[in-house]
């Protein structure tokens, strides 16, 4: 079978039955988070419906068709490649021409269109055609992290397949039989439950480098750390303002007052938008007066909440 993480096995199983039924829709949709095994999930689907020798988990991955696809050369397998940020008609039009005609190995035809909700508006129009009027034995499986992109039509004949992740503590166990690096407590939420995502950041180490920003932080708001200090650690690190914006979230998750946890959005609101903005700002500064800004506020925070 071709691997598939734990959390996807029960949309797989139901997948499974409704294709051993024929009653599976020849267009689908699998939406999710970033990071949540679409992809995989998708390939897992294609690998059933080609395989000429169903087992009770999934493909065989020895028959005939299985071996050609193994090796990525399944004729009546398509998945759609774009060398752009955006999927357009061309890319469209060759897949239309895949659909039809009888497949070569005597089973369905399977197309997969990754990050499907980036098609332009030319390239939603051209697949809809083909999705009005579906050629006979062939799957087409849109994958989307974007549902609401995609535009009212496609998604009105496609059945849509809602992917979640599972349970926070399943997650964590993976992730821990996974890597090697403790996984730190944060990591799920930071990465919105999303655990490829959390995988990448534990093996690529920037796990490690984000829990010594949180701490940093939580130092120069109680008090143990200079701004000064701080700016020189944090100033230009990656991914800066989705970690701070984590962080002050997680403060602000305490019931306190509403005036002054909107003032707190707001400061950080402002400072993300003027360091896309403004031109040649300096960054150093434009953190040094965020920070500035936002300790008393978080302070007085902390003391509502205590009291």
């Amino acid at each position: 079978m071709t691997e598939l993480y734990p959390w996807l096995l029960p949309q797989f199983n139901q997948m499974q039955a409704l294709t051993s039924k024929g009653q599976l829709a020849h267009a689908l949709v699998l939406t999710g988070a970033a990071g949540i095994g679409k992809d995989a999930l998708a390939r897992a689907l294609a690998a059933l419906l080609l395989c000429k020798n169903r087992q009770p988990d999934g493909a065989c991955d020895t028959c005939k068709s299985c071996l050609l696809r193994l090796a990525g050369n399944h004729a009546d397998l398509l998945v759609l490649q774009t060398e752009t940020q955006h999927i357009g008609v061309d890319a469209i039009r060759q897949l239309n021409q895949f659909t039809y005609g009888a497949a070569q190995q005597q089973g369905y035809k399977v197309v997969i269109i990754p990050a499907a909700d980036t098609m332009t508006e030319a390239a939603a129009n051209a697949l809809l055609k083909t999705l009005e009027e579906p050629p006979a034995g062939c799957f087409i499986i849109l994958v989307s992290s974007n549902y609401p992109q995609l535009s009212a039509t496609i998604r009105s004949r496609c059945q849509q397949w809602q992917l979640h992740a599972g349970s926070k503590a399943t997650l964590s166990q993976w992730l821990n039989a996974q890597s090697n690096t403790p996984m730190p407590p944060f990591l799920l939420d930071y990465c919105q439950g999303a655990p490829l995502k959390a995988l990448s950041m534990l093996k690529s180490e920037q796990a490690t480098s984000l829990t010594e920003v949180l701490a940093l932080l939580e130092d120069y708001f109680s008090g143990k750390l200079q701004l000064t200090a701080l700016v020189k650690q944090l100033d230009g690190k990656a991914e800066l303002s989705g970690l701070l914006g984590f962080y002050l979230r997680q403060r602000l998750a305490r019931p306190a007052d509403f005036l002054r946890q909107q003032a707190v959005l707001t400061a950080y609101q402002r400072w993300c938008r003027d360091a896309t903005r403004i031109i040649g700002q300096n960054s150093a500064l434009a953190l040094s007066g965020l920070l500035t800004e936002l300790k008393p506020l978080l302070q007085h925070q902390e003391m509502k909440w205590k009291s």
